[in-house]
């Protein structure tokens, strides 16, 4: 059944000529006959189009889609940095993408439950001895504490998992197994720290993480995520979504499971977690994930987050606010971007941002530019990019939405049962010390029974970037006596 809105002009928002607006709903196969999506508005302001329909099927899932003439053309998905579909009932075009016409159909359709954890594909991207692992070793600086004992074989996969709003969508992720022996071995899932651009991802051509490389030349069966929205994922990445990090890092372990039982790989049934800066933050919310959702499936052997922001909507964003100079500030533009359509905070970026931002930010942010192009590109005060009234909110109000959505991925509000410790540098200045400070008393507070905070770079007080090679050398002294 068809619902047709009629074309009708508007003016544009950056130009006087007409703008011809035309809905068409489509219900799917699987609707009742006698339900009716209707258009319930079509405006353009100067902030662009806005649309909104009526939802009368619970569980359908929508399509916004666009072409420049009626009766010409593909259709084509209305938006580049979302992924398609998605449950809201309404969407937005920002002004910069408006021409003098263009018309807009969306289609419903209902939800199809995903399979997750299911392999959908892998291809060997390649190996390397132990000798050459070793003379890396050197190249990173960690060869003081870290020594192959086995060369390395790496797998890439894709995998099926389920986006923010529990819809299916692929990711991708890496698999690392040491030459030499097939088991039984046990798993680790290394988090990887933040990355802007998709192909900077570790399954991808040329790349990978240092962390995993080493564990698997230890003789771990080491599964590394590329997270929501980097690597072969569509759409714009989940940034500090802790939700999809946890359920994206479940998903990425069955799959790996499956990719080693089909590589003729034993596993022993032991699994570590551990990871950096952004990886912290997805190793504890990974942790928890598996714990308080998945606790009949896996057991955690022991969980090693490092320099996280557990407490990203306390220490962390206050932190940032009381220093109008932040060290780094293209990650709060990544998390606005992010939080956008999963907490509704509006339709498009543009209409949170102040200008210049909401023509020169948007674009920067698609996955093809690296962190230093995005910075160059941004103010001194991080929270400087949002538009006035809703800066000054977000300063004054603690009921602000986008305040509130950095409180919903705080990852300290429960009560790990593996013992954990919080890997972290006193010096850094980025995710600041007090993450770990808060996250433990959080958690012992709550009867946690083993959980410990160290600074692997004590006496002296380390940043956040010279914490790694310390940070690594402190997972390895503390998992290799936990492993059978």
């Amino acid at each position: 059944m068809n619902a047709i809105a009629p074309a009708c002009p508007a003016p544009s928002a950056r130009s006087p000529k007409p703008l011809a607006l035309l809905a068409i709903l489509l219900l799917s196969p699987a609707a009742p006959a006698q339900t009716t999506v209707e258009l319930t508005s079509i405006v353009s302001t100067t902030t662009g189009i806005r649309m909104a329909w009526t939802d009368p099927v619970p569980g359908q899932a929508f399509t916004v889609q666009v072409r420049d003439s009626l009766t010409e053309g593909a259709w084509r998905n209305a938006a580049t940095r979302h992924r398609w579909p998605w449950p809201f009932p309404h969407w937005g075009d920002a002004p910069r993408n408006l021409p003098a016409t263009r018309f807009y159909r969306v289609i419903a359709q209902a939800e199809i439950a995903p399979d997750r954890g299911r392999l959908l594909s892998s291809a060997v991207k390649g190996q390397w001895d132990a000798g050459f692992q070793n003379r890396v070793y050197v190249a990173w600086g960690i060869a003081s504490f870290a020594r192959a004992k086995f060369g390395i074989i790496s797998r890439t996969f894709t995998y099926e998992t389920v986006d923010p709003h529990g819809l299916p969508i692929t990711a991708s992720a890496e698999l690392i197994l040491p030459l030499g022996t097939n088991g039984p071995l046990p798993l680790v899932s290394v988090q990887h720290g933040t990355m802007t651009r998709k192909s900077d991802a570790p399954s991808q051509p040329g790349r990978g993480d240092q962390w995993a490389s080493v564990l698997g030349s230890y003789g771990y069966a080491v599964v590394v995520p590329d997270y929501l929205g980097l690597g072969n994922s569509p759409g714009y990445q989940a940034y500090l979504h802790a939700k999809s990090e946890g359920t994206c890092v479940v998903d990425a372990l069955r799959a790996g499971k499956a990719l080693c039982a089909s590589n003729h790989v034993s596993l022993n049934g032991q699994l570590f977690l551990t990871g950096f800066s952004q990886g912290g933050h997805v190793t504890m919310a990974a942790h928890r994930e598996l714990e308080t959702v998945h606790a009949d499936e896996f057991t955690v052997t022991a969980s090693a987050p490092c320099a996280g922001t557990y407490d990203l909507g306390g220490v962390t964003v206050e932190g940032i606010l009381a220093n109008r100079r932040h060290p780094v500030r293209y990650p709060i533009a990544m998390i606005i971007a992010a939080y956008l359509p999963i907490y509704q905070l509006g339709d498009t970026l543009e209409e949170l941002l102040a200008e210049p931002y909401r023509r020169t930010l948007p674009t920067s942010l698609y996955g093809s530019q690296d962190q230093g192009q995005i910075e160059a590109g941004l103010p001194a005060d991080p929270f400087a990019i949002l538009r006035p009234d809703f800066q000054a909110d977000f300063r004054t109000n603690t009921s602000n939405p986008l305040r509130q959505a950095l409180l919903d991925n705080n990852t300290h509000a429960w009560t790990p049962k593996a013992p954990t410790k919080l890997i972290h540098c006193r010096g850094d200045t980025i995710a600041t010390f007090s993450n770990a400070e808060v996250a433990h008393q959080s958690f012992t507070d709550r009867g946690a029974c083993c959980v410990s905070v160290v600074d692997p770079g004590a006496p002296a007080r380390l940043g956040h970037e010279e914490c790694y090679n310390p940070g690594l050398r402190e997972v390895l002294t503390w998992f290799e006596p936990l492993r059978r």
